[in-house]
């Protein structure tokens, strides 16, 4: 089967599963009052993040998406069913800490996987783990244990909270997509290209930059760190 033909079995697969997503939001929406079923589902082919979900900003819409690499039907490699269910729980958790109410108790660890998050985990049966484990969704989780705020220095506990809080909100900002398709920009080393792809990642946005006949990958950060402009601002 060629790659083509993989992409638009997956792609017919997106109906299926879409469904199969809003089925299970619309149990949960039911049992909290919330509404993440209206929420838009999308789908791409990342070979790295599983799924993600999208608060509402200034400059993108709300939304949950799903790789179709992980779990398309058709994948050879597909993870089982027990585990994609709980990747569907996992972000509708996420969508849950900025829609429910967080009982205090459970605000002492900051970030996106903190103690809200798993909270939120605890609620709707999703294990609380911020990285994919193969068959995780099998053990018994003993939240408890995972929502008990640990006995340690308050000073440090407030350092590293400062710290989580700073890095959150940098990689925010370097998730900022600053250029577009098209733009002319200028290199210290291989001159003028022009910007082919932007690729956004979770906390960073990677270009690929043509310089004559060859493609670069740039981190975007690095663009602002050297002075490397567009064309037009120079």
């Amino acid at each position: 089967m060629t790659k083509n033909e993989m992409l638009k079995l997956l792609r017919n697969e997106e109906p299926i599963l879409r469904a199969e997503i809003t089925s299970l939001y619309t149990l949960l929406d039911a049992k909290f009052g919330l509404h993440g079923a209206e929420v838009p589902i999308t789908f791409g082919m990342d070979a790295k993040a599983l799924g993600s979900y999208t608060p509402p900003t200034y400059d993108e819409e709300e939304h949950f998406e799903f790789s179709l690499f992980f779990i398309g039907y058709c994948m050879q490699n597909q993870i089982s069913k027990e585990d994609r269910i709980n990747l569907f729980k996992h972000e509708y958790a996420h969508y849950m800490t900025r829609n429910i109410a967080i009982p205090s108790e459970y605000t002492w660890q900051p970030g996106v996987h903190g103690s809200a998050w798993k909270y939120c985990c605890s609620l709707i049966g999703a294990v609380p783990q911020d990285i994919y484990i193969e068959d995780a969704s099998l053990q018994k989780i003993d939240y408890g244990q995972v929502l008990t705020r640990p006995n340690v220095d308050h000073a440090q506990v407030q350092m590293l909270d400062t710290y989580r809080t700073q890095k959150a909100y940098k990689n925010i900002d370097n998730s900022k997509v600053r250029y577009e398709v098209g733009d002319t920009v200028n290199h210290p080393k291989f001159g003028e290209g022009i910007i082919k792809e932007i690729e956004k990642l979770e906390s960073s946005v990677r270009l690929h930059i043509a310089f004559g006949d060859e493609i670069k990958e740039i981190d975007q950060k690095w663009l602002f760190k050297t002075g490397f402009k567009k064309v037009s601002e120079r």
